[in-house]
């Protein structure tokens, strides 16, 4: 039986799952990404993460499909790195085809909040056409599901909510530019806010214990706004949220729905969208990517009906 295995690569930890045909997981591993990507030659320490997990297991012969998560930029192709802030060395690498020469398997890659998106969107039962996924962590990840595809953009680059620039925001944000909506709408905001505000509060209490602070208040409000503006853009069924901050103990989800809303044009999209809660758990990445490498898989391979091999869309 063929099975898959999904790489979901953070900024701290680096996840990897494994799937059979039948999409049953195995073998869930959490190593901290600075454990590989912190070497000389970062491509050639994942490889020998990939191998020695793979040594690991009785499965190993079975794997057809490499799928790596990554929160960067990648070329539409989805075979190189574009950007990956935390891995400048990757940066221009032709990552997907570097490492399955070395692993000897096909390697594939997208970003990892498509693979949250789309075990979200697998869990649907139906596939929309038109849906976004909005996942707020340490940045603010955004997936777009357009035409029953997802999109990337004419150079791979599509779906940079959290660099859309706010008016007044003098900020200098990771990216190189100044006023990035993300700077002050994701995790990292929060944490810096706790230090200054809150340095005796554990971070996951922050809206237990400040929810009603005008402050935070504005946070979420901020993000309503950005979150509604795609959508009076995109118009999509479905607006998937999700990430660790909107999965924080105490975090206003009514309120950040509600300013969604009221910022949404009538009688569309405000009357069409559904918003729904993602199912992310700490395992939800690598098991997205398990069934993206799936995918991937059945769309390339040819057909046992003797039918020609279906070309990947590069949407």
């Amino acid at each position: 039986m063929h099975c898959f295995l999904g790489v979901d690569i953070g900024g701290t930890n680096t996840r990897l799952m494994l799937m059979d045909g039948n999409q049953k997981f195995h073998g869930y591993k959490k190593v901290a990404t600075q454990s590989w990507a912190g070497l000389s030659d970062p491509l050639d320490g994942l490889q020998q993460l990939i191998s020695h997990y793979l040594q690991q297991t009785d499965r190993a012969g079975q794997v057809v499909r490499v799928m790596l998560g990554l929160p960067g930029i990648l070329s539409r192709d989805r075979q190189t790195v574009l950007s990956l802030p935390f891995i400048p060395a990757l940066d221009d690498q032709p990552v997907a085809r570097l490492l399955s020469a070395k692993l000897g398997l096909p390697v594939v890659m997208d970003k990892d909040v498509n693979h949250l998106m789309w075990w979200d969107l697998s869990r649907l039962g139906t596939l929309p056409d038109v849906a976004v996924g909005v996942y707020l962590g340490t940045g603010l990840g955004n997936s777009l599901w357009l035409n029953q595809d997802f999109y990337h953009g004419a150079h791979g680059a599509a779906g940079e909510l959290g660099h859309i620039p706010l008016d007044g925001n003098p900020a200098l944000c990771p990216c190189g530019k100044v006023g990035c909506v993300e700077t002050l709408t994701s995790g990292n905001w929060l944490a810096g806010w706790k230090r200054q505000h809150a340095a005796d509060t554990a971070f996951a209490d922050l809206f237990t214990v400040y929810g009603k602070h005008p402050e935070l208040l504005a946070f979420v409000d901020r993000l309503g706004r950005t979150i509604a503006t795609e959508m009076n853009i995109l118009d999509p069924q479905y607006l998937v949220l999700g990430g660790g901050v909107l999965a924080m103990s105490g975090f206003p989800s009514e309120r950040l729905e509600q300013q969604i809303r009221s910022h949404l044009r009538g009688p569309e999209p405000a009357n069409g969208l559904r918003i729904v809660q993602s199912g992310v758990t700490d395992e939800t990445g690598c098991r997205g990517a398990c069934l993206a490498a799936q995918r991937d898989f059945e769309r390339c391979e040819p057909q046992s009906s003797g039918m020609e091999m279906p070309v990947r869309r590069k949407a």
